[in-house]
């Protein structure tokens, strides 16, 4: 399809791993596609909705999108921009071992904590910027399967379906993270109560509406600061903080590091000089 680029980042027989960017306009159900191998899709920038049968899984920079192979479903986008994703196919083997029966279970979405969104998208840049050496690449992909196979959602719990209203909460949010809206908005997006909404959302997520918000806020700041941004003022208004000393007190608490140190991580990273922040399990606190 037109909108749809790929580019591969790494391949071999354990792993491969590539870079997807859509950049389809905001739209409705597209045509029918096919997942042939069991895939684990992580957004980095933007929003899409998945759909299975009569089912919509929504999925965002706040989470992970387990995708079952050999699934048919069709794609529709809530938002103008597209979005990025990084997908990661393991050996069937090795996947069945990390996560049991994840290949026939239904494609669902898993929350991402915010360690495990940072430790991904250094992944993803230190392959793109050309460190492919096998073994460490594939060492940190187990690590990375790892800590989704230990983290919420990821075990047959993870199955249950969440309600039509949280998705649809989920999808407005996702279209536009910097935007100053009320829960009202929300509500009304949802086609719930503001009561009601408020309950089902923090029961289904464990969290907040502000609070996810917040969190897809941060990794659209990651994003922008692995291509080259260098203007935080400027990016702290774009996402919508108050000011820029707001951002990085929010960004530091949820990854444990400045933007500014980031920042300088990213720009000059190499698989090898990050492998010792990809693989502890401590990179930021929960």
């Amino acid at each position: 399809m037109a909108h749809l680029h790929f580019h591969a980042l790494f391949d071999g027989p354990l792993l491969r791993v590539r870079d997807v960017a859509c950049r389809a306009p905001r739209s409705g159900c597209g045509p029918e596609e096919h997942a042939g191998a069991p895939a684990l899709i992580f957004p980095r920038r933007g929003v899409f909705e998945c759909h299975i049968h009569r089912h919509a899984v929504v999925a965002d920079a706040n989470s992970l999108l387990l995708m079952r192979g050999g699934e048919t479903y069709r794609v529709s986008h809530p938002a103008e921009h597209g979005d990025d994703c990084t997908v990661l196919q393991f050996d069937r083997a090795v996947l069945d071992e990390a996560l049991p029966g994840a290949a026939a279970r239904a494609t669902r979405s898993v929350p991402l904590p915010a360690p495990l969104q940072y430790r991904l998208r250094l992944f993803h840049h230190a392959l793109a910027r050309g460190g492919h050496d096998r073994l460490q690449a594939e060492e940190v992909g187990l690590d990375l399967l790892a800590a989704v196979a230990q983290g919420p959602g990821a075990d047959s719990s993870g199955a249950t379906r969440r309600s039509p209203a949280v998705e649809r909460a989920r999808a407005f949010i996702a279209s536009r993270p910097e935007a100053d809206v009320g829960i009202g908005e929300v509500a009304r997006a949802a086609h719930r109560s503001e009561f009601h909404l408020a309950r089902r959302f923090r029961a289904e997520l464990g969290t907040s509406m502000h609070r996810y918000r917040l969190q897809l806020r941060l990794a659209l700041a990651l994003e922008r600061l692995a291509g080259g941004e260098d203007d935080l003022a400027a990016l702290a208004v774009d996402l919508g903080f108050a000011h820029h000393s707001h951002f990085s007190a929010s960004f530091r608490r949820v990854f444990g590091q400045t933007p500014a140190r980031v920042r300088a991580t990213l720009t000059r990273a190499r698989l090898a000089q990050l492998r010792r922040i990809l693989t502890a399990h401590d990179a930021a606190p929960r």
